[in-house]
């Protein structure tokens, strides 16, 4: 995805939320699952060195990134594709340094509810989300590594003022209903332009969150935890 105005509003925002538990500019930065790498690229101009890796991403599949260890180690939207959403978090912890940070953004099975599955279909993105953790699931799978839960937020770094979850959800089903209207972003829908909900998510959107998304923050003990 192009690194326009809407993504760096999000980038902005997330970063917000890292600086908040300590990450510094200068300090390094791995974006494990970087699809295009427009957040690797955001976080390089905002002073982070900041590599990428993603083994379905031609342009950052070399492996090379996952011999080092990291002060931050984001995984956004990556552990609902894994066949093992546990092992990855512990492949996430064993390349983070001790006393740094790990983020994971991730749909919430807690808030999702099968009974209604056209108003959660983006969330479940079937077939490609094979495992979907609910959110205590998520935490105890950090805390069961050794990692301290810093920081939980109910909604992720993209529900923004204006451009909302809620807004996007919509957008998307004014077309097709795919995540690539979210890269293409046509304008040439009439029931985008013409239905009252489209200024109401515009403007309120952002409160109507249903915390399907969560953004879950760990530090990695600076020693070893004792396991009982």
């Amino acid at each position: 995805m192009k690194l326009d105005w809407v993504l760096r509003l999000a980038y902005r925002r997330l970063t917000q939320r890292l600086t908040r538990e300590g990450l510094k500019r200068g300090q390094r930065v791995l974006d494990y699952g970087c699809g295009g790498g427009s957040l690797t690229q955001y976080l390089r101009e905002r002073g982070y060195d900041a590599v990428g890796y993603d083994a379905y991403s031609p342009a950052f599949s070399d492996p090379a990134p996952l011999a080092e260890r990291y002060d931050l180690v984001i995984s956004q939207d990556v552990i609902e594709h894994v066949e093992d959403p546990i092992d990855t978090i512990a492949r996430l912890e064993a390349l983070c340094r001790p006393g740094g940070l790990i983020a994971i953004g991730t749909p919430n099975a807690a808030a999702i509810d099968l009974d209604e599955v056209g108003k959660y279909v983006h969330s479940l993105h079937q077939p490609y989300h094979r495992h979907i953790l609910a959110l205590p699931a998520l935490q105890e799978a950090g805390r069961n590594i050794g990692l301290k839960l810093e920081r939980t937020y109910l909604n992720g770094y993209m529900n923004l003022p204006i451009i909302s979850m809620k807004f996007l959800h919509f957008y998307m089903d004014c077309f097709d209903g795919t995540l690539d209207v979210l890269f293409e972003r046509p304008l040439n829908s009439a029931r985008l332009w013409l239905s009252p909900r489209t200024g109401f998510y515009f403007i309120f959107g952002y409160w109507l969150g249903d915390r399907t998304e969560v953004f879950v923050i760990f530090r990695k003990p600076s020693a070893p935890a004792r396991r009982e």
